[in-house]
């Protein structure tokens, strides 16, 4: 299942600066919708505005079993 967009409030580990960003908590890639990697990378992290460092969230990326 492909969980919705969610706002969340993230604090950086590296200068402490406490942001607003978004996340998606899982993907079905037995979707037709197709998501690039570029965008499961941004769903699935946030990046700083303050100082530019890059926190990766868990994220569960599930796939259709092969027959």
């Amino acid at each position: 299942m492909t969980m919705p967009v969610e706002d969340i409030e993230v604090t950086c580990p590296e200068c402490g600066h406490v942001f607003m960003d978004w996340i998606r908590r899982s993907f079905n890639r037995s979707l037709p919708v197709y998501f690039s990697d570029e965008y499961m990378d941004r769903a699935t992290s946030a990046t700083c505005p303050k100082c530019g460092f890059k926190v990766y969230f868990e994220t569960l990326i599930t796939e259709r079993a092969e027959s």
